[in-house]
């Protein structure tokens, strides 16, 4: 990041683009796996994205809040990031199809999904107070799009009947989509304790609504009429914390430690059905239990030409300890602990030109066989007064899921089979443009 003098017209174009995200309703595009406790893999930044996620052990400006505060240590003035980032969501289902004799032949697609969302980001760092030689306090204000929902979901379920009169006619039309988004707000602090040494800690005001829709429309009524419809809306909101120590072994090497405290998330459930010409509608107290989560970086700055940046992070989130009913009845969600792995590397040329790569590789909460690896890159270019910044990410994860909606299993005695589970693969394409203010 190149740190220039003060522009007025630009801190004004930024402070507009701050306003305008925080208003923003983010839709992003998060696969099935993901949609009870929301997104693995949010978007914080253009950069902090492109390097795997990674921040633990590395400044990430007003962002550092959520990943380590005591980074905000390292503010000397003035910093100001914003940036949105577009989702491409690829969802594909199999199942497994035999031939007459009962033996495997291939996978057969059964659904297919393609959808496209959005989030945004900003966040604000200031040096509030300089004790010289290299020491202060700092403050940071972030908004980020902690744990997205988003999901679609839609299918036509058709008349396998060779002998009906039209040949593949629509029986149902099956959809779900889930909207929302637990958003933080987060207000942070860190300074340096002793000379190498800085502790920070920050605290996340977490809110948004999720709303879950299912519909069934029945075209093939000779059999009665199945059409229904359900939405459960629940407004969420939590509060809680994160403390974080940076430690400088060396010129060249650093460390970072920091722990996210758990906390529910709760507030209204409002859970509507409309079916057989009934409608009915309850409210119930709703909660969603988010864990503790801890992380561990470390940072290397070689001796190379150009300048490298090399960080490696592990977080550990116990999943299993945030076990709970969502609402009264419902049954405990069984999750699993996650472990997360994450790499980056900045290159930044004579230029001020940073060039940046990132890996990470991280469990399921929800699926304790399945894992998702992600592969991103960026570049930053210097644009006014700061640093226009761009990213790229590519997601995979497979898992094999409960079907969306039951499928008929009985047309022409046992011919047509269907297995309780379908394979799922979700590729993700993210395209993110940030700008880095600093002054």
């Amino acid at each position: 990041m190149i740190r220039m003098q003060r522009n007025t017209m630009v801190g004004a174009v930024l402070t507009v683009l701050g306003l305008a995200i925080l208003a923003a309703q983010p839709a992003a595009a998060a696969p099935q796996l993901m949609t009870s406790h929301g997104d693995q893999i949010p978007w914080y930044g253009a950069d902090v994205n492109a390097m795997g996620g990674t921040g633990a052990a590395l400044y990430r400006g007003g962002m550092s809040n959520v990943l380590n505060p005591a980074y905000l240590a390292l503010e000397e003035g003035w910093r100001l990031d914003g940036g949105v980032s577009l989702d491409q969501h690829h969802e594909d289902r199999f199942q497994p199809l035999f031939d007459t004799f009962n033996s495997y032949v291939t996978d057969s697609g059964i659904a297919s999904s393609r959808n496209h969302g959005f989030q945004t980001g900003f966040a604000a760092a200031h040096r509030l107070l300089d004790r010289g030689n290299g020491r202060g306090l700092s403050v940071g204000f972030s908004v980020a799009d902690r744990y997205p929902f988003a999901y679609e979901f839609d299918e036509e379920l058709r008349n396998p009947s060779p002998f009906d009169d039209p040949r593949d006619a629509i029986m149902q039309a099956r959809n779900r989509e889930i909207t929302g988004t637990l958003r933080s707000f987060s207000l942070g602090v860190g300074g340096d304790l002793i000379d190498r040494v800085a502790l920070g800690a920050a605290v996340h005001y977490n809110t948004g609504t999720r709303k879950d829709a299912r519909s069934v429309r029945d075209f093939f009524v000779s059999d009665g009429d199945s059409s229904y419809a359900t939405l459960d809306e629940h407004d969420l909101s939590g509060v809680n914390f994160t403390v974080g120590l940076r430690g400088v072994i060396s010129e060249r090497v650093e460390v970072g430690v920091a722990w996210e405290s758990s906390f529910d998330a709760t507030g209204d459930l409002v859970r509507e059905r409309v079916g057989h010409g009934a409608w009915t509608a309850d409210t119930v107290d709703g909660t969603v239990s988010y864990p503790n989560r801890y992380r561990a970086g470390l940072t290397f700055r070689p001796r190379t030409d150009p300048v490298t940046v090399l960080t490696i992070e592990l977080e550990y989130a116990p999943w299993q300890d945030a076990e709970t009913e969502r609402y009264p009845g419902a049954g405990t969600q069984r999750l699993e602990d996650v472990t997360d792995v994450r790499i980056g590397v900045q290159h930044v040329f004579y230029n001020g030109v940073p060039v940046r790569f990132g890996f990470r590789h991280f469990d399921s909460y929800a699926d304790r066989d399945a894992a998702t690896s992600a592969f991103s890159a960026g570049v930053g270019a210097p644009v006014g007064d700061g640093l226009l910044q761009v990213s790229v990410e590519l997601t995979k994860i497979t898992a094999v899921m409960d079907h969306q909606f039951p499928y008929p299993d009985n047309y022409f005695g046992d011919q047509f089979v269907v297995d309780p589970q379908a394979r799922v693969e979700d590729t993700r394409f993210r395209l993110a443009a940030g700008y880095t203010l600093a002054w």
